[in-house]
């Protein structure tokens, strides 16, 4: 992505109505740095930019293989989840609702109940 003013401007408008939306329904809008997502592995952390080859991703290091844009999901919110189990304000989440299924702090995916993956 392009990182000028008006891109700047798109997403911090996004963020404030998601921020808004979220508010309106009891929940916090929470901002994490998304650098590095696409390439880091989100089993085991290792980053490197061959992990991801368009919309596939495969660690270099652990050979973990998945779509590249759920990988980068899961890394930001294990990021989110490993940030907030340090925060000082004792609002630590137990995970991260993920599409099919949860995510912990200590990074096992636990799928829906439905079963699909």
């Amino acid at each position: 992505m392009i990182n000028t003013p008006a891109t700047r401007l798109a997403f911090r408008r996004l963020y404030e109505y998601v921020e808004y939306k979220a508010e309106e329904h009891g929940v916090q809008a929470v901002q994490v740095d998304p650098r590095n997502a696409p390439k880091r592995c989100s089993t085991c952390g290792f980053t490197h930019d061959d992990n991801r080859s368009g919309a596939s991703f495969e660690c270099q290091q652990c050979r973990y293989e998945n779509h590249a844009d759920y990988n980068a999901s899961k890394s930001i919110g294990l990021q989110y989840l490993r940030r907030r189990q340090n925060a000082d304000d004792g609002g630590a989440p137990v995970d991260v609702r993920l599409n099919r299924g949860t995510l912990n702090v200590s990074g096992k995916y636990v799928p829906s109940a439905s079963g699909e993956a």
